[in-house]
């Protein structure tokens, strides 16, 4: 069966040290390290190719001739940012920008969701937002408590049920005309929160619910789940 292709890019931001992980990114940057037999970062290409995305844009910084190689050698219409260590997730999508002239998909190097991208992209062009964030439930393992300031419980809710940010989202052209230079020049992931803070009073931050297979690698414990769980999430 044919796959009918994705025309709008999809942006990379793989740029980080990835500390979380240890010694293991001394040496290489953790989008490639390997689930199975393959590194994380070629897992996810296959599954964007899956889908129909054929355009990749890459925001690297962290040991980034060693991504780049080896992304060369998987696909041939790429383009590469190399920011360097010092800018923000936000900083990174900024750099990019003339390179957008459509809504485009934002993809964090260390996350893997099964999405159905038509359906992404189809939901953000309906609401005309200038961002559309992707959202999963995640149960709270512990009992929350609130109190006043005279140290009276006014709330307890046992393991909630929170909506987490994945690391994907789909941004229009109109995304880089309203956000502020104070905000795009933050450190690492603060830039990228205070513009979703900042749209949501603006009424233009849109919700995509994804309640579907998803991986997310920040920490040793979440490689060692991913390696024992890999087969639900990648085809060897």
């Amino acid at each position: 069966m044919k796959i009918k292709k994705i025309k709008n890019p999809i942006i990379i931001v793989c740029g980080g040290r990835g500390k979380r992980m240890g010694r293991m990114t001394n040496k290489i940057p953790k989008p490639m390290i390997k689930i199975g037999k393959k590194p994380i970062i070629e897992h996810k290409i296959n599954y964007y190719q899956s889908q129909g995305i054929d355009r990749f844009i890459f925001c690297l910084g962290y040991k980034s001739k060693i991504l780049k190689n080896f992304l060369k050698t998987k696909i041939s219409k790429s383009t590469f940012n190399d920011a360097g260590l010092k800018p923000g997730i936000l900083k990174r999508i900024f750099m990019v920008k003339d390179q957008i002239n459509q809504p485009a998909i934002i993809s964090y190097g260390d996350t893997l969701a099964k999405i159905n991208f038509k359906k992404l992209i189809l939901k953000h062009n309906n609401s005309k937002c200038a961002i559309t964030i992707v959202v999963a439930p995640i149960q709270n393992p512990f009992g929350l408590v609130e109190w006043n300031t005279k140290g009276m419980a006014t709330k307890f809710n046992e393991k909630p049920i929170l909506n987490h940010f994945i690391g994907y989202a789909v941004i229009s052209p109109l995304f880089f005309k309203k956000i502020d230079n104070k905000i795009i020049n933050l450190n690492d992931g603060q830039g990228i929160v205070q513009a979703i803070n900042f749209l949501i009073k603006k009424r233009q931050v849109n919700i995509y619910k994804f309640e579907d297979l998803q991986i997310t690698i920040n920490s040793p414990s979440e490689l060692k789940y991913a390696k024992m769980n890999y087969n639900k999430y990648f085809t060897l």
